[in-house]
Order: C-alpha cells, then sequence, then structure tokens
C-alpha cells in the first residue's frame, strides 16, 4: 500500500472532515479532455494532427504503437501533455511529415485530424477538462467539502501521484539516482521496485537478485521496457549507462522531472506548515511575470492573489535554478540540501538536462462544480486533478486514486 508520504505530500490546505472514497472503478470514471485555442486546421500541411480518444492506454506505450501503426519513430511523434492511464482521454498527437491513414488500436478512436503548420509541443494546451467520479464516498461529506472549495477556489499544486505511479511510485526514485549518477542503482529501482502492480512478484525478485540472466525468461512480455533493459544488461554486464539508453529519451527525461516533482513537493509541504498566504521574500507568478514580494507591494499582491489572479511559487530545482528570499528561500535551500544534491545535478552525462523552473504554490479552481460523488472541472497544464480530489476525500492510499 502506498501512501501520499512516498512522494512528499502530507499536509492539507483545507480542515475537512474526510469522505473517503475511490476513483477510477473503470477508466470512463476518470475523463480528461485537452483544451486547445483555436488551431489553424489545414486540409493539407506540414504536420498530422490525430485527435485520439483513448482507454486505459499507457501515455509511452500508445506512443509506440501509434508509431508502429503509422509507420514513423516515437521520437517523431509530438504531444502537449501526458495523461493517466486509467482514464478514458482525448488526446492531440502531432506527426511531422506523416499523411493521415487510418489505424486499428484497441480501444483507440480517431475522433478528427488535420494539418498545422508546427506540431503541437509540451504545454500547448490551455488547459484540460476533467469529468470524475469518486466511489465509495460519503455523498454528504464530499459535496459539503466540494462546496467549500467552489467558493474559496484554492488548491496546493502538488504533483500527483501519476507523476510517481500511483501502484508503483518509482519514477522520482529512478530520477534520483539519475541525478546523483547512481546509474546501476537506477536499472535496479526501474526494472525491480516491487511496488504494488499485477508483476510486484518478478520484480522483487529482481530487486533481491539483480541478476539479468537469471530473470530474463520470468519477465512477461507485458514489461517490454524492461525487458529490453534487461536483454542489454546481459549482452553489455554493468554497462548501465547504455542500458538506461535503451529506454525513450521522453521517459528518462520524465524519470528526472518526477524527481524535481517530489522536491517540489517537499518545498510545498513544508511552506503550507509555516503559511498558506503570501510572505516577504516570495516571488509572485502574476500575467507571466514573476516580482518579488517586499512589504510595498504585500497587500496588492495579496489582494490579486485572493482574487484568483497569480500565486507565490515554489522552486522547481534544476542547474538554473533561481531560489526565492527570505523564509521561503531558506524552506527550498533546505530540501535541497537534505537531499545531497546541487543544480549542476540536472545536467546529466549523457545528453539530459532540466534547467528548472518556478511553479505556483497553488493553483484555483473557478470553475468547479459539485455533484453527488461526482466532479467537473478545468486546469491549467501541469496542475493535477488528484491534488483536487485529495482535499476533498482525504484519502491516503494512492491506490485510490
Amino acid at each position: 500500500m502506498s501512501k501520499f508520504t512516498e512522494i512528499g505530500i502530507s499536509n492539507y490546505y483545507y480542515d475537512f472532515k474526510p469522505s473517503g472514497g475511490r476513483l477510477r472503478e473503470s477508466p470512463e470514471d476518470f475523463f480528461v479532455e485537452e483544451k486547445f485555442p483555436e488551431l489553424e486546421r489545414k486540409e493539407t500541411g506540414n504536420v498530422l494532427i490525430l485527435k485520439l480518444k483513448a482507454r486505459n492506454w499507457e501515455h509511452n506505450r500508445l506512443i509506440r504503437y501509434l508509431a508502429r501503426s503509422m509507420g514513423v519513430s516515437p521520437k517523431r511523434i509530438y504531444f502537449a501533455g501526458t495523461k493517466d492511464k486509467r482514464s478514458l482521454k482525448v488526446q492531440y498527437f502531432s506527426i511531422p511529415g506523416a499523411k493521415y491513414k487510418d489505424i486499428k488500436l484497441e480501444d483507440v478512436d480517431i475522433l478528427d485530424h488535420f494539418y498545422l503548420e508546427r506540431p503541437l509541443v509540451t504545454g500547448s494546451h490551455t488547459g484540460n477538462f476533467f469529468r470524475i467520479r469518486v466511489v465509495d464516498c460519503d455523498l454528504d461529506t464530499f459535496r459539503e467539502n466540494c462546496g467549500r472549495i467552489a467558493s474559496v477556489k484554492k488548491i496546493p499544486n502538488f504533483y500527483g501521484p501519476q507523476r510517481f505511479g500511483a501502484l508503483r511510485p518509482v519514477t522520482h526514485l529512478v530520477g534520483r539516482e539519475l541525478v546523483k549518477g547512481n546509474y546501476s542503482e537506477a536499472t535496479r529501482l526501474f526494472i525491480g521496485f516491487p511496488g504494488n502492480d499485477r508483476f510486484a512478484k518478478e520484480r522483487k525478485k529482481y530487486y533481491d537478485d539483480p541478476d539479468p540472466k537469471s530473470h530474463l525468461r520470468e519477465f512477461p512480455q507485458a514489461l517490454d521496457l524492461e525487458i529490453k533493459v534487461l536483454k542489454h544488461l546481459v549482452e553489455h554486464p554493468d554497462d548501465n549507462v547504455g542500458a538506461i539508453k535503451e529506454l525513450p529519451d521522453n521517459l528518462v527525461q520524465m524519470f528526472i522531472h518526477a524527481y524535481q516533482g517530489y522536491l517540489f513537493n517537499m518545498i510545498l509541504n513544508k511552506r503550507m506548515s509555516v503559511e498558506k498566504g503570501l510572505m516577504a521574500g516570495d516571488i509572485f507568478h502574476l500575467n507571466e511575470e514573476y516580482m518579488k514580494v517586499t512589504e510595498l507591494n504585500m497587500s496588492r499582491l495579496k489582494k490579486s492573489f485572493e482574487e484568483g489572479k497569480g500565486a507565490p511559487t515554489g522552486l522547481v530545482i534544476g542547474y538554473g535554478s533561481e531560489y526565492a528570499s527570505g523564509l521561503m528561500g531558506k524552506i527550498e535551500r533546505e530540501v535541497v540540501t537534505e537531499e545531497g544534491i546541487e543544480e549542476s545535478n540536472f545536467k546529466i552525462p549523457f545528453g539530459l538536462k532540466s534547467r528548472g523552473e518556478r511553479r505556483d504554490l497553488f493553483f484555483s479552481v473557478p470553475d468547479l462544480v459539485c455533484g453527488d460523488g461526482s466532479v467537473e472541472f478545468t486546469l491549467g497544464p501541469g496542475s493535477y486533478a488528484t491534488s483536487l480530489i485529495r482535499e476533498i476525500t482525504r484519502e491516503e492510499k494512492m491506490e485510490n486514486y
């Protein structure tokens, strides 16, 4: 059983009675659809756009199968954001230089296709619309908690379980070892960290005895990426860097981003123990600008924050990090020091790097609609629906998300 403390989260914004409950009794219970500004659609063009509806597809697996169906490399498929596996999702993919052809993938429908001049890039969508059903919850408490959030409209901007793996929270652990240069431990964790998924038994055997040759035959074909790494280690013993290079670049980058997400969660968790509003020394994000909070502008920025216009930010550490000052800066430096890392560690020797950024500590949900164990709302890119659901239900078992 995995808990939120494993991904750096223990605090809540609200003091609510728990409603309990769990998500995704079926994938249809978690519907998410990407929203874009008006796209300049063309009948023909340089970049093919596919609007897909996919049920219960893991993101990287969908990319691989889509690439195979279209006859292109997975590296040629671009997207705006990563979506949860256990969901019904409507998502856009772009493929430069490709021409449309019908594809047949189980539980995948092509809703639309057209062309653009340029591919979609990460974060190019305006947000995501969610429609979520929670089962086995106390309906009265659920409605009450949801209604109170709808009036205040503030949620802590934690990275949710999907960033780390709700059943097997391992991505940030792999990322930590990559950042610290412990490549042998990174491959051991990727292949063998057991978690709570249906392959826990096979993984645990490898985790306790990481001999690729003796365990290769035991791994089920569904774990195709793990098998690929194992085969490399059988053919090239101790070449853990080469084994990691067998993985898709975006997956390895995801490991690093997950570790950054874990550190941000730790920072936000500490911050919420001190202050849920503004503090002098904060770096405030408003209308694409970042400004230091001082005694002179505190009242003006506090008003903006209360109106849902802007938010104080926390550090997503990378090689170009900008720390806050005052108490917030102290919190950020404490977390980084406790992890025993430096900004330069985020320039990974085999070609991957992450600059880092400032991330809003809180987000607003102005269009939250509450039902009987259900919610509808829209979030901006990078914010997690599960952070909202956790505040409503106060359910701490990550497998229930």
